[in-house]
């Protein structure tokens, strides 16, 4: 199964619609949204497809019955906590028509990346999918993890270059790209095997500058670690 994470401008009826098979959705929804509680179809009468009118995802979230959750997730460079609260399953007709979906209300958690620093994540956040078995903590971990693909593209274009293939075939300009992004994922897939997406002392011991340790190695410590490993297989085989 695949899970698509988008933002709120493809959470729309157009977007849902085009599913492919085996794939569900989390997307972003306005709190303001107009719910419908489900209506199997044995109860269906005439063009009827829905049941009573329910609460906006604003009014789930300030719904003093409705009890809170809290899931631990990694972002901004630490594990924190999130509190959320997830609504029984219903129907959103403007978007997913008579489709079972699952909405996730999230809490703002109001930190602040250092002391006197903005306060950021200072609104609550208003989740949708279509799955309806994954448990929320996983799909809102999903969600908060998007952001790490355009982090990923910063990644492959300004340290390896992915776009900037010096080349004249055209047909060796074309398969670049998809090298050089295959190459990335390796090397993303091996910190996990190897390190378990953690920093350990294999890697190179940050300035002195630095007043915290980051819990997860950057690419550019992938990449120095990738060339040290490299060079020392070089200086074995001209020794031996």
């Amino acid at each position: 199964m695949l899970i698509d994470v988008v933002d709120g401008g493809y959470t729309n009826h157009t977007f849902f619609q085009g599913l492919p098979e085996r794939t569900e959705v989390v997307g972003h929804m306005r709190k303001d949204a107009s719910f419908r509680a489900y209506l199997p179809r044995d109860q269906r009468r005439g063009a009827r497809k829905y049941g009573p009118d329910l609460p906006t995802p604003l009014q789930y979230l300030q719904d003093p019955n409705l009890p809170w959750q809290s899931t631990e997730v990694f972002v901004a460079g630490k594990f924190r906590t999130l509190q959320y609260k997830e609504v029984p399953l219903l129907c959103w007709p403007k978007v997913t028509q008579d489709r079972l979906m699952r909405p996730i209300v999230i809490k703002a958690p109001g930190y602040r990346l250092r002391k006197g620093s903005k306060l950021l994540y200072r609104e609550p956040a208003f989740l949708v999918t279509t799955d309806l078995t994954t448990p929320a903590a996983e799909l809102i971990a999903a969600y908060l993890a998007r952001w790490e693909v355009e982090v990923n593209f910063r990644d492959e274009k300004a340290l390896l270059g992915v776009g900037q293939t010096q080349g004249r075939n055209p047909q060796s300009v074309a398969r670049a790209p998809a090298f050089l992004v295959a190459a990335y994922a390796m090397l993303l897939w091996s910190d996990i095997r190897v390190f378990g997406d953690r920093r350990s002392e294999a890697f190179e011991r940050l300035p002195a500058g630095r007043n915290s340790e980051p819990v997860r190695p950057s690419t550019r410590d992938l990449i120095r670690l990738l060339q040290q490993q490299a060079a020392q297989v070089d200086l074995n085989q001209m020794r031996n």
